[in-house]
């Protein structure tokens, strides 16, 4: 059976490490592949007509996890594009991957800081988001809320970030109100308390394979008990430090000096 290919939950291989793709990709030729995943803030390198849009040309199945906060360009993600760019390379991306179902959009994560003191949440942006999923055809919405582990904390502590308390339940019924209203379904990526969901799920990658081929169906190893998600083999290393520079980030972000005009809410 062939294997699917996830670039990657790691880093962002997709905006800032598209050489180490390309490798990854040269190891596993169309072939060997099922369906690559990607995973990404920010597409422009897919949609240009580049050596790695030509390339993943060749694999019979994409599928992309485009995920769009509202918080690019402020200083929660120095280094990530702003909500107007993203929403706007969003159509280019359903025609790249021939099907609209073939595009999850990741409102990924929710937050709710106090920044200096001030409360902040990007929750509010979610309909501009929704609204445009929509209007492009694509069918659903991934969401989950920020995880404090200690080096983000650390992290967020530098900049002067702390937790906000919160409400997660009707957060989580505002934001199912607002994707009913738009005609989006809504799965919670890893959340204690909601439904379990497939970011990576094979049943539906193989019902959208242009060929009908199956993919692998067995349980992904190695990720977070919450985690739904079907067998995959992610080519993204935590060494590869995305220069998206999301303070919240679990990963490894490299740290940013804020850019010029950017904000902190």
């Amino acid at each position: 059976m062939k294997l699917v290919l996830s670039a990657s939950r790691r880093t962002d291989l997709v905006a800032f490490y598209p050489e180490v793709l390309l490798k990854a990709l040269k190891r596993y030729p169309p072939d060997r592949v099922h369906t690559v995943v990607l995973w990404t803030k920010d597409p422009r390198n897919l949609l240009r007509r580049g050596r790695l849009g030509k390339v993943l040309s060749g694999y019979s199945q994409l599928f992309v996890h485009y995920t769009i906060t509202g918080m690019g360009r402020t200083a929660l993600e120095p280094g990530v594009i702003s909500t107007r760019e993203a929403l706007g390379f969003l159509p280019e991306l359903v025609d790249l991957v021939r099907d609209p179902r073939r595009v999850r959009v990741r409102f990924d994560p929710v937050v709710n800081f106090y920044i200096g003191g001030r409360y902040y949440t990007n929750l509010p942006l979610y309909e501009e988001v929704a609204e445009e999923t929509a209007r492009c055809g694509v069918p659903a919405v991934t969401v989950s809320w920020v995880q404090f582990y200690p080096k983000v904390s650390r992290r967020l502590a530098r900049h002067n970030v702390t937790p906000a308390p919160f409400d997660l339940i009707s957060q989580w019924r505002w934001m199912k109100e607002v994707s009913e209203r738009y005609g989006l379904e809504l799965y919670a990526c890893c959340v204690e308390g909601l439904p379990t969901s497939r970011c990576i799920d094979g049943k539906l990658l193989s019902k959208l394979h242009p060929e009908g081929e199956p993919a692998p169906l067995g349980k992904a190893k190695g990720q977070r008990p919450l985690c739904g998600c079907t067998i995959s083999l992610d080519v993204g290393w935590y060494t590869q430090r995305c220069p998206g520079g999301c303070l919240y980030c679990y990963a490894n972000p490299l740290e940013r000096t804020v850019c010029r005009g950017s904000r902190m809410s």
